[in-house]
């Protein structure tokens, strides 16, 4: 199979071979710990419009990564064809 096969049907993940930086994993940790300090101290329906937020900004999260990957993609493809 081409690699843009493999890619296609998911035999490769560019996604996993990232290496997660210091500045990526104390900025987890960081949201971490406020995320349960507000669990902690709001109310059930606030606590439940939060995890509405969360997951909306989850999703908008992935929507985003998404476009940054076409994007990459596409410019890749426009390097390649523009150096032959």
């Amino acid at each position: 199979m081409s690699t843009l096969q493999e890619l296609w049907y998911g035999n490769i993940r560019p996604n996993e071979n990232k290496v997660i930086t210091y500045e990526e994993k104390r900025l987890v940790k960081l949201m971490a710990r406020h995320q349960d300090y507000l669990r902690s101290k709001l109310n059930d329906k606030e606590l439940d419009e939060f995890e509405k937020y969360m997951l909306c900004s989850d999703e908008y999260t992935s929507v985003v990564e998404c476009q940054a990957f076409e994007i990459g993609f596409k410019l890749a493809v426009k390097i390649l064809t523009e150096s032959n």
